[in-house]
């Protein structure tokens, strides 16, 4: 770890660049990658520096246009002191839910900085026990994310039984499929868009744009 600073500094986040068949989820699961529900968003990385000072930007380095949560529900996020860097996705494309209502908020899957210290080095089992500790279910949502404050999500991690898993999730609008990641997989210091890709790969459900 090292410290991340006083003043806003932008981290690429960690994005699956190899993609795969859901034929291959057995073999993932017997290797004991972890599979987090992947949802149709915007991949965002929110900087929080208090509960008043809340930054939500996109993977390339770019803000959103449009803006659907209040800087008071994604400040509601900020914990410990000093920085705060969430990576999430950003819910603003009413994709429906399994309510059949569409899906707007911030779903929590990893976080970076964690009370100014930049968490490099650290593994993706590690990060995820951090948000265990960080973040509390505070009500329940559906079997893929729960809530943990207003329109603020975490996603559900899985390590087994991914193919029965899969079969009811791609049946839900606002989920794509799987992203498969290893729990010693280490985070990269994320200066650029391709660092951290070595230890996560995508399983998207076909589309009319997107086939295997």
């Amino acid at each position: 770890m090292k410290d991340y600073g006083e003043t806003f500094k932008y981290i690429f986040p960690p994005r699956p660049a190899t993609k795969s068949t859901p034929s291959s989820l057995k073999t993932y699961e017997r290797m004991g990658f972890i599979a987090q529900p992947k949802l149709n968003g915007s991949c965002g990385v929110l900087f929080l520096k208090s509960s008043t000072e809340a930054k939500l930007m996109g993977r390339h380095k770019n803000t959103f246009a449009r803006e659907t949560l209040s800087k008071e529900d994604l400040g509601s996020l900020h914990r410990g002191s000093g920085f705060t860097v969430l990576v999430g996705e950003y819910l603003n494309k009413s994709k429906k839910g399994f309510n059949g209502k569409p899906m707007i908020g911030f779903v929590v899957f990893d976080i970076l900085v964690h009370n100014g210290k930049h968490l490099i080095n650290s593994t993706f089992q590690e990060r995820q026990d951090l948000l265990d500790s960080l973040y509390s279910p505070i009500g329940s949502f559906d079997d893929y994310v729960y809530p943990i404050g207003p329109s603020t999500y975490r996603v559900k991690n899985f390590v087994n039984n991914f193919d029965n898993t899969w079969k009811s999730i791609v049946n839900i609008d606002v989920y794509e499929g799987f992203v498969l990641k290893r729990p010693d997989g280490k985070l990269d210091n994320g200066l650029r868009e391709s660092n951290n890709t070595g230890w996560q790969l995508k399983i998207r459900k076909p589309t009319l744009n997107y086939k295997y």
